[in-house]
């Protein structure tokens, strides 16, 4: 070995190279003897599979599989080799992945190192800021006695009964029995005609001009409506059979019975107890959302692009299936509301990081005694043995998902315990 041999190192050389926010690139410089060894041994084992014409299966010189296989043996080389050293070069760096690294490069030529070019997410470590003495205005935990109006008005409402109106004409407030024909261009419309429907005048209305076309008519009158149907022109013959009015009952103890109370007191309080329980949901969940805006707010740091990108369409899949699963919206569409949503999902993510470095910060941590009285709750309105066998397997198998949310849940008690309270202004 001469000298100049010696001096050449035998392992490889980890390097960071760029970060930028969460994205790290970094190389790792492989000796050239260990690709050639690597891809000797390729070779060899490439030997006993190769079918090369005038030998049998196996048994052709080796370097007559070199002539037939060096390319791929080289290829192979360099994969396994990639497979060896770029899990190293993430454990030399001591770097927390979120996604798997992406192999941007990879040179070399004949005697010297190979150079194989890596990307990869990181996650962040925020050092959590901001998180206690958060200020929040909370609303109120009980209802009100406006609240409680309302919502015996809404009652009254629903059950409410449509009685034939004394008024001689169609007003705002009415309901119009009506029989209609809708026609474009002189033609009448398929599917666009109808016997006996009721409009309410008082109501928002999904045919343009209808309400108001409606207004004035009398019993019997037939008239012809400009109106736009599918965002197009249309004439819509309208004839008013019958004009209605809708009429409350009175609040009284019979509606109270026809609830299943014995009397109006005691509707007022069952509806107050529903109301009370409403309202302070509404409160704690506003309490959280000013408490997520200020982490949000107070920790700003780089994120993961494919952490972002995750949590975003996994909202564009909520939203898809909140609007019945229309996939067939235009592309602009899609694009304007995934644009839209982007900062969200940001923040989202951001929490994430930040609830877990504070959970870190002060040492939350999930005993298994929590675990455990996690399971019996989910066990407690199991019907039967083989209900209870499934939830106990579904808590075996995500102990550490479990756990996590337990996390979450003690850190955010935490910061509400910590957080200053004023009284929200009406």
């Amino acid at each position: 070995m001469g000298i100049f041999s010696a001096l050449k190192s035998d392992k490889p050389k980890f390097k960071k190279l760029k970060e930028e926010g969460c994205v790290v690139t970094l190389s790792v410089e492989v000796p050239s003897e260990e690709l050639e060894n690597q891809t000797q041994t390729t070779l060899v084992r490439l030997q006993s599979q190769a079918r090369i014409p005038g030998f049998r299966p196996g048994k052709a010189p080796l370097d007559m599989v070199k002539q037939h296989f060096s390319g791929r043996a080289r290829e192979e080389a360099i994969d396994q080799l990639i497979r060896k050293h770029v899990p190293a070069l993430l454990e030399e760096q001591k770097l927390r992945v979120v996604e798997t690294p992406v192999v941007e490069d990879v040179k070399f030529k004949t005697g010297e190192p190979m150079t194989i070019t890596v990307k990869v997410e990181v996650a962040p470590t925020p050092t959590a800021t901001g998180y206690t003495k958060i200020a929040v205005a909370r609303k109120p935990q009980t209802a009100d006695a406006a609240a409680l109006d309302k919502r015996l008005e809404e009652l009254r409402d629903a059950q409410a009964r449509l009685e034939i109106s004394k008024d001689e004409t169609v007003g705002e407030k009415s309901f119009a029995v009506v029989d209609y024909q809708a026609s474009q261009n002189g033609k009448p419309m398929a599917n666009a005609k109808g016997t006996g429907e009721i409009v309410d005048l008082s109501a928002d209305q999904s045919v343009e001009g209808l309400a108001e076309g409606l207004k004035g008519m009398k019993r019997g009158e037939t008239k012809s409506i400009k109106v736009k149907l599918g965002g197009k022109d249309a004439d819509l013959s309208v004839t008013v059979t019958e004009i209605k009015t809708k009429v409350l009952p009175p609040l009284d103890a019979e509606l109270a019975k026809d609830m299943g109370m014995e009397s109006l007191e005691d509707l007022k309080a069952k509806l107050k107890e529903v109301l009370d329980r409403e309202t302070k949901s509404a409160s704690e969940a506003d309490v959280v959302r000013q408490i997520e805006e200020a982490l949000v707010k107070a920790n700003v740091f780089p994120l993961p692009p494919s952490m972002v990108e995750r949590q975003l369409e996994g909202m564009m899949e909520r939203m898809r299936r909140q609007l019945m699963g229309a996939t067939n919206l235009p592309e602009k569409v899609l694009g304007d509301l995934k644009a839209k949503m982007q900062p969200k999902a940001e923040d989202e993510v951001r929490l994430a990081f930040v609830m877990s470095a504070i959970a870190e910060k002060e040492k939350i941590e999930v005993t298994e005694a929590e675990l455990a009285a996690e399971l019996e709750a989910g066990l407690k309105d199991a019907q039967d043995e083989k209900r209870k066998a499934e939830i106990r397997d579904i808590y075996a198998k995500r102990k550490d998902q479990i756990s996590h949310m337990i996390r979450e849940r003690k850190t955010l008690n935490f910061l509400k315990e910590k957080a200053v309270y004023t009284e929200a202004k009406a």
